[in-house]
């Protein structure tokens, strides 16, 4: 079975949320929750781990113009990073629909939807971009 989507909807924003300003509590209680990092010393420059920039993504799990289309399956993300957050910053995350595409696998023909999220700070220095990979069948 071919997913259907209608492919104006590439390069298309379809959420855009403003997170912030980032506290040091929130840092230091990611890196307590995940254990990424050691916690820092008393006074050192406070940075959030990398992956903390994935709480600047949205809440919508697909574009809403893609309709009755059931949620998929996640099938990965990949994160360039850019800047690292600290203390203070004001994040901006744009999510677009970046690509569209079917591969068939020894189970059968699968859809793919990759939703790139787009992550900046207050001085719009990039913080990351985030491919997030739906599969849906």
């Amino acid at each position: 079975m071919s997913l259907q989507i209608d492919r104006a909807l590439l390069g298309q924003e379809f959420e855009r949320v403003v997170i912030g300003p980032v506290t040091a509590e929130e840092i230091l209680e990611y890196i307590a929750a995940t254990a990424e990092i050691a916690a820092p010393a008393a006074g050192a420059d406070l940075v959030a781990p990398p992956t903390f920039v994935v709480r600047a993504r949205g809440n919508l799990f697909k574009p809403p113009r893609l309709g009755e289309i059931q949620l998929g399956f996640d099938a990965g993300k990949d994160i360039e990073f850019g800047v690292p957050i600290r203390p203070g910053d004001v994040l901006t995350s744009l999510a677009t629909v970046h690509d569209i595409y079917e591969k068939t696998g020894r189970s059968g023909s699968m859809s793919f939807i990759v939703l790139r999220t787009v992550v900046t700070n207050q001085r719009e220095e990039l913080v990351a971009v985030v491919d997030q990979r739906m599969m849906y069948r």
